[in-house]
């Protein structure tokens, strides 16, 4: 099969499991013999630019002139698409460009969308295009479920495909000691994140004298604020801000650790709660409708907490640091849930997927709309002619 994945964003500065995911299920597209093409905005970022390179996949950018507006550079980047003639084109993560190319798309073409996150960022434009997508993947049944019910996607053209990760073959081992070893991994931001309880959490076991070491690993426009607020704690080693990792390093780490902490307001699939559970870390977790209730069945592999409940998360640590035995176990319990999320099942499942959305758009061929309507969040108050003006003269 030939496919282009489109994502607009692996230039920009919050990179997170939606992107991270793409460099390892485009090399196992590759290996299974496909041809991937991937399309960005710009040069990817650092953080991510070896892995993709390391894909093998094709990497194109400048495809639509750079300051063009949407509706001027959808056009062009569409006909290169169709010049290319491939089996599938996907987007997964685009504001705009992408989605607005789907109307002028060849009829022949599958399209493929990913709803990474519980959230309107995916769903309303998969909302509006919804007459243009063929397959619509979600990494979480709850993203599958609004798929269905908000963005009136028929059921049998959905499909739950969770990410996949580095799994360890091997059981958890006991680490020995009598300090707890606590990891957060992810993108270091409020708005989803609530780095905030982390601080709270970190603090309150701190102040009831409790044996920790936390590793943070990533970064975020929050990391002044974590740094400042635990400065005490880490110059006393029970805090270590490790920034961004190698997907290696972090695995290194996370065999090397007890607990996992994620304080999210919403995710999807959390990518990094998988890689925890695959690699032996028990994880404490938020109670939030998409992802992690399908991972955890609380007090038996992990623990679930209500959104915003630091006090329940602190009892639980405190709790735990006092038996070591029963870390252990949920640990390996952990273990057990996480090591079915390999890359190869993730990509097995794509492109069984993808077999399914070409041979659906050869049986049901959709209808080109150059006329179709932008969605909102693309419209502008201006005119078109003074936005094209603008635009030439940047």
């Amino acid at each position: 099969m030939k496919i282009v994945i489109a994502d607009t964003t692996l230039h920009g500065s919050l990179i997170g499991g939606a992107q991270t995911f793409l460099s390892l299920l485009m090399k196992g597209l590759k290996e299974k013999g496909h041809e991937v093409h991937l399309v960005v905005k710009s040069t990817p970022d650092k953080r991510i630019e070896k892995q993709i390179q390391e894909s093998g996949a094709t990497v194109h950018t400048g495809l639509w002139k750079k300051n063009a507006l949407v509706e001027d550079a959808a056009p062009v980047f569409a006909k290169w698409v169709n010049d290319l003639r491939p089996d599938i084109y996907m987007i997964s993560v685009s504001p705009d460009i992408a989605w607005v190319a789907l109307p002028y798309l060849r009829s022949d073409i599958a399209t493929v969308t990913i709803g990474h996150t519980d959230s309107e960022t995916f769903y309303l434009p998969a909302r509006h295009y919804q007459s243009f997508v063929t397959k619509a993947i979600g990494v979480s049944d709850e993203v599958c479920n609004h798929y269905v019910s908000d963005c009136k996607f028929p059921a049998a053209d959905t499909a739950w495909i969770p990410y996949g990760v580095v799994t360890n073959p091997v059981a958890p081992a006991e680490h020995g000691g009598n300090i707890l070893q606590l990891i957060y991994v992810g993108r270091v931001v409020e708005e989803q994140k609530r780095v905030s309880d982390l601080i709270k959490i970190t603090q309150q076991l701190a102040a009831r004298n409790i044996a920790f070491h936390l590793k943070v690993i990533g970064d975020g426009p929050e990391m002044p604020v974590l740094q400042s607020s635990l400065e005490k704690e880490i110059s006393e080693n029970k805090v270590e801000l490790l920034g961004w990792l190698k997907t290696e390093e972090v695995v290194t780490h996370l065999r090397q650790s007890d607990l996992f902490l994620l304080t999210s307001a919403y995710e999807g699939f959390c990518i990094a709660l998988i890689e925890a559970m695959a690699n032996g870390c028990c994880p404490l977790v938020t109670d939030i409708k998409s992802g992690n209730k399908q991972l955890i069945s609380s007090g038996q592999n992990g623990f679930v907490f209500p959104i915003g409940d630091t006090e329940g998360f602190v009892k639980k640590i405190i709790s735990l640091s006092a038996d070591p035995a029963a870390v252990y176990s949920l640990r390996k319990m952990a273990w057990e849930t996480g090591k079915n999320y390999s890359i190869e099942r993730m990509t097995t499942a794509y492109q069984d997927c993808f077999v399914h959305a070409a041979a659906e758009v050869k049986r049901n061929p959709r209808s080109a709309d150059t006329n179709f309507p932008l969605m909102e969040t693309c419209k502008s108050t201006y005119p078109l002619w003074i936005r094209r003006l603008k635009a030439a003269i940047q």
